[in-house]
């Protein structure tokens, strides 16, 4: 153990610094030097602690995706010349300024939404062409309004139920309803806080004239879509960390001289996504633990080996006879809640020991404040 340096806000200015200058200035084979500055930075940044358990926890998570990002578009992606926006001149030949703008439109893109590497396949379908600033502005709105619901109905939950306390009774111990409620909390709780400040956000923008609509599609795909393991993370869930997995996957598969397509290739691929997902969910646990016990790691690990072993079974069935139907579909949202039931705790139990949903750490329940006033 060791005293932790106070985390200065400011850091996060030298970072971002950092990480947009080698966007901005022209290709050179020396780019990939100015990476070397934010390995020490986020080393000293993760030994760091804002004072709580909470902050500590999702200020690491942060760092360690822009990170990844950053290691992405400095070290593996020639940005200027292999990423474009549609209809865009070659970025490298414009002016200083131009390159900065473009830059910050990069980096602020995590889904590629708006350039021509989004991946339109798997993201929820846009806002059709000609939507209304009004229409949209309204609708955003009282989508977040939506959000806020539930994620204080979720925060309410997890105030008065003993699972997410630091001394209550382990997820495993307490049977598979009750497990698998507090799984569906948790995620229900994460998607509806993300599709909140994206609601909000879009609706800003959107008002200001900064975007139009169809720039804006939902941050998540609806849970229906979920039927597998590999559809909940590729497809259900907010694909704001797949840029820089596919990218580092491809890369390695590169390496390794793999034949693009085959299924060695893209084994590689899934395992190397799911080892930086878990990589970087387990540093932000060491950041808040300042111990190496966290659990993130090994549950996004077993999420490849889950997606493994259901594309064999799958397979199976095709070679057998069996055909998708909604019969299918029925037994693969069983598996997926299933699965996630029994893998969430072996991420979640550390961090709800740790205090992360503790009652004296959790967001102000509007619904709490007018339940206990009922009571009164």
């Amino acid at each position: 153990m060791f005293t932790p340096y106070p985390f200065n806000p400011s850091l996060w200015g030298v970072f971002f610094a950092l990480s947009l200058l080698p966007l901005i200035v022209k290709p050179s084979p020396y780019r990939r030097l100015f990476f070397l500055p934010i390995i020490p930075l986020t080393v000293y940044a993760l030994l760091c602690t804002t004072g709580t358990f909470r902050e500590d926890y999702f200020v690491g998570l942060a760092w360690l995706t822009f990170c990844c990002f950053a290691s992405d578009y400095i070290l593996i992606t020639e940005v200027q010349r292999e990423l474009r926006q549609p209809d865009s001149v070659p970025i490298e030949n414009v002016s200083l300024l131009r390159r900065l703008r473009w830059a910050l439109d990069l980096f602020t893109s995590p889904r590629g939404v708006g350039w021509a590497h989004e991946p339109t396949t798997v993201l929820p379908p846009h806002p059709p062409p000609g939507t209304g600033r009004a229409r949209f502005v309204a609708h955003r709105l009282w989508k977040a309004f939506q959000y806020w619901v539930v994620l204080d109905l979720c925060n309410l939950h997890m105030f008065m139920n003993n699972m997410f306390r630091v001394d209550g009774p382990d997820w495993t111990a307490v049977g598979w309803g009750w497990r698998a409620v507090a799984a569906a909390v948790y995620l229900a709780a994460g998607s509806s806080a993300l599709m909140l400040l994206s609601s909000f956000w879009s609706a800003a923008s959107v008002a200001c004239r900064l975007s139009n609509p169809e720039d804006w599609p939902p941050l998540f795909a609806s849970p229906l879509e979920a039927w597998t393991i590999r559809r909940f993370w590729g497809r259900a869930w907010h694909q704001m960390m797949r840029r820089f997995v596919s990218t580092h996957g491809k890369y390695l598969a590169r390496q390794m001289r793999l034949r693009p397509g085959s299924n060695t290739s893209a084994y590689v691929q899934l395992y190397t996504a799911f080892v930086m997902s878990g990589w970087v969910h387990y540093l932000g646990e060491t950041m808040a633990f300042r111990h190496w016990q966290g659990g993130a790691f090994i549950f996004f690990l077993l999420q490849a080996v889950a997606i493994t072993l259901e594309d064999f079974l799958i397979f199976l069935a095709k070679r057998a006879g069996f055909r998708a139907g909604s019969a299918a579909r029925l037994v693969g949202y069983v598996w997926t809640c299933a699965w996630l039931a029994w893998s969430l705790p072996i991420w979640q139990m550390p961090l709800v020991r740790g205090g992360l949903y503790d009652k004296e750490a959790m967001p102000v329940s509007v619904l709490l404040g007018l339940w206990q006033k009922g009571g009164k």
